[in-house]
């Protein structure tokens, strides 16, 4: 893939610089550098994923919660 950015002229005068200290291409240096800040970048967990060893330690003391509708009543109303 080739990829095509504009850059200002004092950071492509510092890119050259770098890149020649280390005795690699411009494109060579920057490849390296977005491999190197692309693996460095972690996803950010799921709310579950941070939570879950709380997921499920609350006990109602009901087991039949998710199956019977009384306990739905009112649901999704607006409460003031």
């Amino acid at each position: 893939m080739t990829i095509s950015l504009k850059i200002p002229a004092e950071i492509g005068a510092r890119l050259k610089s770098v890149a020649e200290r280390n005795r690699v291409s411009k494109s060579e240096y920057v490849r390296a550098t977005l491999i190197s800040a692309l693996y460095a970048e972690k996803e950010k967990p799921s709310a579950l994923e941070v939570l879950q060893d709380l997921a499920g330690s609350v006990s109602s003391g009901k087991t039949d919660m998710a199956t019977n509708p009384k306990y739905m009543k009112g649901y999704g109303k607006w409460r003031r």
